[in-house]
Protein backbone atom coordinates (compact mmCIF):
# COMPACT_ATOMS: atom_id res chain seq x y z
CA UNK A 1 0.00 0.00 0.00
CA UNK A 2 1.64 3.17 -1.01
CA UNK A 3 2.34 5.98 1.47
CA UNK A 4 0.75 9.02 2.07
CA UNK A 5 4.04 10.88 0.43
CA UNK A 6 4.33 8.66 -2.53
CA UNK A 7 0.35 8.90 -2.85
CA UNK A 8 0.89 12.69 -3.12
CA UNK A 9 4.12 12.78 -4.88
CA UNK A 10 2.82 10.92 -7.67
CA UNK A 11 0.56 13.73 -8.98
CA UNK A 12 3.26 16.30 -9.15
CA UNK A 13 5.56 13.54 -11.08
CA UNK A 14 2.99 13.15 -13.66
CA UNK A 15 2.80 16.96 -13.87
CA UNK A 16 6.83 17.58 -14.03
CA UNK A 17 6.78 14.33 -16.76
CA UNK A 18 3.36 16.10 -18.93
CA UNK A 19 5.41 19.58 -18.19
CA UNK A 20 8.53 18.01 -19.45
CA UNK A 21 6.89 15.83 -22.57
CA UNK A 22 5.06 20.16 -23.71
CA UNK A 23 8.54 21.63 -23.68
CA UNK A 24 10.00 18.70 -25.25
CA UNK A 25 7.24 19.11 -27.81
CA UNK A 26 7.47 22.75 -28.55
CA UNK A 27 11.01 22.71 -28.81
CA UNK A 28 10.78 20.28 -31.58
CA UNK A 29 7.62 22.15 -33.14
CA UNK A 30 10.17 25.58 -32.98
CA UNK A 31 12.75 23.74 -35.14
CA UNK A 32 10.44 21.55 -37.98
CA UNK A 33 8.37 25.13 -38.41
CA UNK A 34 11.74 27.10 -39.09
CA UNK A 35 12.92 24.61 -41.40
CA UNK A 36 9.79 23.41 -43.30
CA UNK A 37 7.03 25.89 -42.62
CA UNK A 38 3.80 25.99 -40.94
CA UNK A 39 2.14 24.02 -44.21
CA UNK A 40 5.19 21.77 -44.42
CA UNK A 41 4.43 20.16 -40.81
CA UNK A 42 2.24 17.87 -39.45
CA UNK A 43 1.22 17.17 -35.93
CA UNK A 44 1.96 13.19 -36.68
CA UNK A 45 5.45 14.57 -37.36
CA UNK A 46 5.46 16.68 -34.34
CA UNK A 47 4.81 14.01 -32.46
CA UNK A 48 7.06 11.63 -34.21
CA UNK A 49 10.44 14.04 -33.79
CA UNK A 50 8.88 14.57 -29.80
CA UNK A 51 8.88 10.81 -29.39
CA UNK A 52 5.78 10.32 -28.67
CA UNK A 53 2.08 9.05 -30.43
CA UNK A 54 0.18 11.22 -32.96
CA UNK A 55 -2.94 10.67 -30.70
CA UNK A 56 -0.61 11.86 -27.79
CA UNK A 57 0.11 15.48 -28.60
CA UNK A 58 -3.57 16.51 -28.55
CA UNK A 59 -3.57 16.09 -25.31
CA UNK A 60 -1.37 18.82 -24.65
CA UNK A 61 -2.55 20.94 -28.06
CA UNK A 62 -6.03 21.57 -29.25
CA UNK A 63 -4.68 22.36 -32.85
CA UNK A 64 -1.75 22.46 -35.11
CA UNK A 65 -2.32 26.53 -35.17
CA UNK A 66 -2.73 26.87 -31.18
CA UNK A 67 0.79 25.06 -31.03
CA UNK A 68 2.48 27.15 -34.02
CA UNK A 69 1.33 30.26 -31.88
CA UNK A 70 2.60 29.16 -29.01
CA UNK A 71 5.88 28.52 -30.40
CA UNK A 72 6.27 31.78 -31.94
CA UNK A 73 5.33 33.17 -28.54
CA UNK A 74 7.79 31.16 -26.80
CA UNK A 75 10.61 32.00 -29.29
CA UNK A 76 10.22 35.63 -28.65
CA UNK A 77 9.54 35.35 -24.69
CA UNK A 78 13.17 33.12 -24.83
CA UNK A 79 14.77 35.64 -26.64
CA UNK A 80 18.09 37.03 -25.06
CA UNK A 81 16.36 40.45 -23.98
CA UNK A 82 17.34 41.70 -21.12
CA UNK A 83 14.39 42.56 -18.78
CA UNK A 84 15.76 45.64 -17.70
CA UNK A 85 16.24 47.04 -21.78
CA UNK A 86 14.15 50.21 -22.83
CA UNK A 87 12.07 49.98 -25.42
CA UNK A 88 14.43 50.96 -28.19
CA UNK A 89 17.20 48.45 -27.10
CA UNK A 90 14.11 45.62 -27.41
CA UNK A 91 13.74 46.80 -30.48
CA UNK A 92 17.08 47.58 -32.05
CA UNK A 93 17.72 43.51 -30.20
CA UNK A 94 16.06 42.28 -33.36
CA UNK A 95 18.87 43.13 -35.74
CA UNK A 96 20.94 41.09 -34.21
CA UNK A 97 22.55 37.41 -35.94
CA UNK A 98 20.80 35.70 -32.40
CA UNK A 99 17.39 36.54 -33.14
CA UNK A 100 17.74 34.35 -36.45
CA UNK A 101 15.05 32.10 -35.11
CA UNK A 102 12.53 34.21 -34.06
CA UNK A 103 12.69 36.22 -37.48
CA UNK A 104 13.00 33.15 -39.11
CA UNK A 105 9.16 32.02 -36.95
CA UNK A 106 8.11 35.53 -37.17
CA UNK A 107 7.73 35.35 -40.99
CA UNK A 108 6.41 31.85 -41.07
CA UNK A 109 3.38 33.55 -39.19
CA UNK A 110 2.61 36.13 -41.37
CA UNK A 111 2.85 33.62 -44.19
CA UNK A 112 0.62 30.98 -42.50
CA UNK A 113 -1.57 34.01 -41.39
CA UNK A 114 -1.96 34.52 -45.56
CA UNK A 115 -4.01 30.46 -45.20
CA UNK A 116 -5.05 29.92 -42.39
CA UNK A 117 -8.15 31.75 -40.48
CA UNK A 118 -6.94 30.31 -36.95
CA UNK A 119 -3.64 31.30 -37.49
CA UNK A 120 -4.42 34.69 -39.10
CA UNK A 121 -7.07 35.54 -35.66
CA UNK A 122 -4.60 34.66 -33.28
CA UNK A 123 -1.91 36.81 -34.79
CA UNK A 124 -4.05 39.30 -34.94
CA UNK A 125 -5.05 38.93 -31.02
CA UNK A 126 -1.73 38.75 -30.34
CA UNK A 127 -0.55 42.21 -32.37
CA UNK A 128 -3.22 43.52 -30.46
CA UNK A 129 -2.37 42.78 -27.58
CA UNK A 130 1.49 43.99 -28.13
CA UNK A 131 -0.02 47.06 -29.41
CA UNK A 132 -1.80 48.01 -26.03
CA UNK A 133 1.05 47.14 -24.16
CA UNK A 134 2.97 49.24 -25.83
CA UNK A 135 0.99 51.94 -26.00
CA UNK A 136 0.07 51.85 -22.17
CA UNK A 137 3.66 51.90 -21.91
CA UNK A 138 4.62 54.78 -24.03
CA UNK A 139 1.72 56.28 -22.11
CA UNK A 140 2.49 55.88 -18.07
CA UNK A 141 5.83 56.81 -19.40
CA UNK A 142 4.18 60.16 -20.98
CA UNK A 143 2.53 60.91 -17.83
CA UNK A 144 5.67 60.78 -15.53
CA UNK A 145 7.71 62.89 -18.23
CA UNK A 146 9.90 60.54 -18.81
CA UNK A 147 8.62 60.65 -22.49
CA UNK A 148 7.39 63.44 -24.76
CA UNK A 149 3.72 63.73 -24.35
CA UNK A 150 2.91 65.59 -27.71
CA UNK A 151 2.25 62.21 -29.70
CA UNK A 152 -0.79 60.01 -29.35
CA UNK A 153 0.84 56.62 -27.52
CA UNK A 154 -1.31 54.51 -29.85
CA UNK A 155 -0.48 55.93 -33.16
CA UNK A 156 3.48 55.59 -31.34
CA UNK A 157 2.83 51.75 -30.53
CA UNK A 158 1.36 51.15 -33.96
CA UNK A 159 4.47 52.51 -34.98
CA UNK A 160 7.01 50.61 -33.27
CA UNK A 161 4.99 47.25 -34.20
CA UNK A 162 5.70 47.88 -37.47
CA UNK A 163 9.15 48.33 -36.75
CA UNK A 164 9.41 45.24 -35.46
CA UNK A 165 8.01 43.43 -38.16
CA UNK A 166 10.05 44.66 -40.84
CA UNK A 167 12.58 44.10 -38.79
CA UNK A 168 11.86 40.79 -38.65
CA UNK A 169 11.76 39.98 -42.26
CA UNK A 170 15.67 41.44 -42.41
CA UNK A 171 16.99 38.55 -44.27
CA UNK A 172 14.93 39.10 -47.17
CA UNK A 173 14.54 43.02 -47.35
CA UNK A 174 18.74 43.68 -46.57
CA UNK A 175 19.88 40.54 -45.27
CA UNK A 176 24.05 42.63 -44.71
CA UNK A 177 22.46 44.86 -42.03
CA UNK A 178 21.49 41.52 -39.41
CA UNK A 179 24.21 42.16 -36.96
CA UNK A 180 25.40 45.17 -38.32
CA UNK A 181 26.02 47.50 -35.18
CA UNK A 182 26.02 50.36 -37.11
CA UNK A 183 22.19 49.51 -38.07
CA UNK A 184 21.35 48.40 -34.34
CA UNK A 185 22.88 51.99 -33.14
CA UNK A 186 20.15 53.43 -35.99
CA UNK A 187 17.45 51.37 -35.21
CA UNK A 188 17.91 52.10 -31.23
CA UNK A 189 18.01 55.90 -32.08
CA UNK A 190 15.33 56.11 -34.37
CA UNK A 191 12.97 54.08 -32.11
CA UNK A 192 13.91 56.18 -29.40
CA UNK A 193 12.87 59.32 -31.04
CA UNK A 194 9.95 58.03 -32.43
CA UNK A 195 8.62 57.20 -28.81
CA UNK A 196 9.81 60.75 -28.00
CA UNK A 197 12.62 59.37 -25.69
CA UNK A 198 15.35 62.08 -25.04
Amino acid sequence: MPTKTATSARPARQRRGSDSTRVRILVQAERLFADRGFNGVTMPAIAEASGITAGAIYRHFKSKAELFFLVVRRAVETAPISPEASLPEIVSTYTSRRLLRVRQIAVEVHYAAARDPAVRRLLRRSVDLQIAAISENVAAAQRTGALGANADAGLVASAVMVFIMGLMHLETLDPKLVGDPRWEVFVRDHVAALIGEG
